[in-house]
C-alpha cells in the first residue's frame, strides 16, 4: 500500500510520482541522484543533513526551505540561489508542477522548534493524493486545518507529539491513510509506530493505519 511512499529513516521520505520527492533526507544509503526536488523541515541536523543530501541531489535538483535553511543549503551546500525555493507558513506555490502548500511546523508549549523560526510542514499533490508532510510539531492551530488524503505525522515524542498526540491528530484531520514517523532512532522507541497504529484505529476508525518504519 502507498508503495511510492518510502521513509529510510526518521522523517526522511521519498514520494515517487512523475518527480521525485524527498523531504528531509537522512541517514541515505545509496547515492542515487535522482531527487527532482528537495523539501527540508527546518535546520536540525537530522532534518537538514548536507552529507545525506549530496547523495541524492542532481545538478538541476530544485530545494523548497525556508529562510533559515535556505541560507544553509547556500553556505553548506553551494547550491545557487535560483535553485532555491525559499518559503514561509501560509504559502501557495507549484514547484515544477507539483503543487505544494507551506504549513506552519512548531511546539506550542515546547522550546525545541519556536513558531517565530518560520520552520515549515508541507502539502503536496502528487498524482490523485494530497500528502501531509508534518515536519517537527504537536497538534496546532495551523495543522488542524490541513485537508490531506495521505498524513505523514511524527509520533516519537519529546521534540513532536507523542503516539497518543498523533493519534488525536489523526482523528482531527481524517485522512484516507496515515503514516507514523519521526521514531526508533534517533529519537523515540521502535514500538512508538505500532503503539500508534493501535491507538489511531481506536480514535480514527475510518483511516488505514501503514507503517513504513522497522
Amino acid at each position: 500500500m502507498l508503495d511510492q511512499v518510502t521513509i529510510n529513516a526518521h522523517s526522511s521520505i521519498k514520494i515517487k510520482d512523475r518527480k521525485a520527492l524527498y523531504f528531509d533526507p537522512f541517514r541515505i544509503k545509496d547515492e542515487s541522484r535522482d531527487a527532482d526536488i528537495i523539501f527540508v523541515t527546518h535546520d536540525h541536523y537530522d532534518h537538514f543533513s548536507p552529507e545525506d543530501i549530496a547523495k541524492i541531489m542532481k545538478d538541476d535538483t530544485v530545494f523548497v526551505a525556508p529562510a533559515s535553511t535556505a541560507t544553509l543549503i547556500r553556505g553548506k551546500l553551494g547550491i545557487p540561489s535560483e535553485r532555491i525555493v525559499v518559503v514561509a507558513p501560509g504559502d501557495t506555490l507549484e514547484v515544477l508542477g507539483i503543487p505544494v502548500e507551506v504549513i506552519a511546523s512548531y511546539n506550542p508549549a515546547k522550546p525545541f522548534h519556536p513558531k517565530a523560526n518560520g520552520w515549515v510542514g508541507f502539502v503536496v499533490t502528487a498524482g490523485s493524493l494530497r500528502y501531509y508532510i508534518c515536519g517537527d510539531m504537536d497538534i496546532t492551530p495551523e495543522g488542524k486545518e490541513v485537508k490531506c488524503d495521505v498524513l505523514l505525522v511524527p509520533c516519537g515524542g519529546t521534540y513532536t507529539m507523542d503516539y497518543k498526540e498523533a493519534a488525536e491528530f489523526t482523528a482531527i484531520l481524517k485522512p484516507k491513510y496515515v503514516i507514523p514517523m519521526h521514531y526508533g532512532d534517533p529519537v523515540g522507541k521502535m514500538k512508538d509506530g505500532s503503539s500508534f497504529e493501535k491507538e489511531a484505529k481506536k480514535v480514527a476508525p475510518g483511516t488505514e493505519v501503514i507503517l513504513k518504519i522497522g
